[in-house]
């Protein structure tokens, strides 16, 4: 009997950290042939050529696409979207697979989700049914569903959004997030190892942070990480650990800002790339998230840190008790660090996306799909 091909698709640090135990996990079915593409900031100086990371975890990268985004201005992205189309198709073309799997809303994820649906090949799409308001993933992640075949979500708010696209509900299933396998599945770093591992002195308690531009917002995007960066220069408190935003418009402009901060401040520390491992060791032995990534929603409450949420980024999601929000203003970010331990932020910590062994769930769930004969896709009418 002949295998069925199960091609996977990552374009940055963060899907391939998620996708790993799925990854890991489809592996070890028969009959699958499973294969990787990988492509954009996995092959970036920039961004810490994370592709050794996927080689260090024993995952081959059957593809590459090493298209270079040096700029991040919009014409330089819309260019390597361009480029990028072609070179996708050429990875589909030689591969031919029968399902491609990819997880979340960037644009390089949006750009392989059109060349494998107008090639005819199935998908399966990770974390639809999401809203995040302050940036364009928005609108690409609501697209990347519409392309697909296969819906496997988050939450079961976020199954009847998919299903309120017009997916069938027959075909959009429930699992948790992937990224709680990692949480529960790694044995993380204690905080001496961290410390002593990456070289920091320090008493203070530590802030891990991650600020990503913000497409869809009244604030440019300078001024943006000028409010952000003003209030924790601000904020003595904290040893401030940062990590690399990512390559959304003006990205390698906020980097610069990034190490100008940790130049001028002793108390931080600045990494290019963490990798999966590290980066959860971080989350757990931080005495708080700070910034706009999607990880203090998932990650943060997941290992019991408190999230300090700044912005409208992530505005749309399911936010658990443990999350804070604070505009983007630097008064306001102070007046939240200062005081994230009084008694007016005791917090709950409720995981709201764990179920157990997610990536064996899903896992299962393709064998059966792919078992199945493929059906003509039709737009599901919701009933008024």
């Amino acid at each position: 009997m002949l295998k069925k091909k199960v091609l996977f698709f990552t374009g940055s640090r963060a899907d391939y950290g998620i996708l790993k135990p799925l990854i890991v996990e489809l592996k070890k079915k028969n009959p699958l042939e499973v294969k990787l593409a990988a492509a954009g900031q996995h092959f970036s100086k920039t961004f810490g050529y994370t592709h050794k990371h996927i080689s260090r975890d024993g995952i081959k990268i059957n593809y590459k696409s090493k298209i270079k985004l040096e700029n991040t201005d919009l014409k330089n992205i819309i260019n390597y979207l361009s480029i990028s189309l072609k070179d996708y198709h050429n990875i589909l073309k030689k591969n031919k697979p029968s399902l491609v799997i990819i997880l979340g809303d960037r644009y390089e994820v949006f750009c392989f989700a059109i060349v494998a649906y107008l090639s005819g090949i199935n998908l399966a799409h990770l974390h639809g049914g999401e809203l995040t308001y302050g940036a364009f993933d928005d609108g690409l992640r609501h697209s990347i569903s519409k392309l697909s075949d296969y819906h496997f979500v988050a939450h079961e708010n976020y199954r009847k959004r998919v299903i309120q696209l017009g997916e069938d509900p027959k075909k959009v299933f429930c699992v948790g997030a992937l990224a709680m396998d990692n949480i529960y599945g790694l044995k993380l770093y204690s905080k001496d190892t961290l410390l002593k591992k990456y070289k920091i002195k320090t008493n203070k308690k530590l802030a891990l942070v991650t600020f990503h531009p913000v497409t869809k917002n009244n604030l440019n995007y300078n001024n943006q990480i000028k409010q952000f960066l003003n209030a924790l220069r601000s904020v003595n408190d904290f040893y401030y650990i940062f990590t690399y935003n990512n390559s959304d418009t003006l990205g390698k402009n906020y980097i610069k800002n990034l190490n100008n901060f940790v130049k001028n401040n002793k108390d931080s520390k600045l990494f290019t790339t963490m990798g999966t491992k590290v980066y959860l060791s971080f989350v757990k032995n931080s005495d708080v998230m700070v910034g706009n990534s999607s990880s203090g929603i998932y990650e943060g409450p997941a290992l019991k840190t408190i999230t300090l949420n700044v912005g409208n980024r992530q505005e749309g999601r399911i936010f658990g008790d443990s999350i804070i929000n604070s505009k983007n203003e630097t008064k306001e970010i102070v007046k939240k660090l200062k005081n994230i331990y009084n008694e007016k932020y005791k917090v709950k910590f409720k995981n709201i996306y764990y179920k157990k062994n997610i990536a064996k769930l899903i896992s299962t769930k393709i064998v059966k799909l792919l078992k199945k004969k493929n059906d003509k896709k039709k737009f599901y009418d919701i009933k008024f």
